[in-house]
């Protein structure tokens, strides 16, 4: 009973840990599949398609994609919300910080987190070609941090997602080697 007890006080603050990283990376999963959902449904109805992250509490993860209205950049309220996530699903502690500084995304960059709740809301647009959307007044988001506020820094293996002008989106993760496919 005694190693059992030793055992358990080792080894729960790591397995703690695995599970806050666990958090996010199913986020990061979450938010590549709405923003890839976003650019398919555009291509498919070969219509400006937006996908948004209004990220309450801190930078809540919740996501929804819908049509926008005509050469707007609002969505079109006669046509139903294409896809939503409602963000509890990460339990209250992942959470995302988000930018649209292109500066951001260049090599070396990546070293530094983006802070939980920072750029929200976060906003991209796709056109009919599943492009990034260029529109006056408009900036999308080109990076999107995602850290769980329960863990240390230390501990933490935050996900960072990144979308290019040609519409793909994809997760990597800063800590990976240059060189591994994962890395930044």
């Amino acid at each position: 009973m005694l190693v059992a007890a030793i055992l358990m006080k080792v080894a729960a603050p790591s397995f703690g840990n695995w599970i806050g990283n666990q958090r996010i990376r199913s986020t990061a999963e979450a938010v590549l599949y709405g923003l890839n959902t976003a650019r398919t449904e555009a291509l498919r109805r070969n219509a400006r398609v937006l996908f948004s992250m209004a990220g309450a509490n801190g930078g809540q993860s919740a996501w929804s994609v819908c049509q926008v209205v005509a050469a707007g950049v609002v969505c079109d309220a006669a046509v139903p919300v294409i896809q939503a996530r409602d963000g509890g699903e990460e339990s209250g502690n992942a959470r995302i910080g988000a930018s649209t500084d292109l500066t951001l995304v260049a090599a070396g960059a990546f070293g530094t987190a983006i802070g939980a709740g920072a750029g929200v809301p976060v906003a991209v647009m796709f056109d009919g070609r599943g492009r990034v959307m260029a529109a006056d007044g408009w900036a999308n988001t080109v990076r999107i941090d995602v850290r769980d506020t329960g863990l240390a820094a230390a501990d933490e293996r935050r996900m960072v997602v990144v979308i290019n002008a040609s519409g793909s989106a994809r997760m990597c993760d800063p800590l990976a080697v240059v060189g591994n496919p994962r890395a930044c």
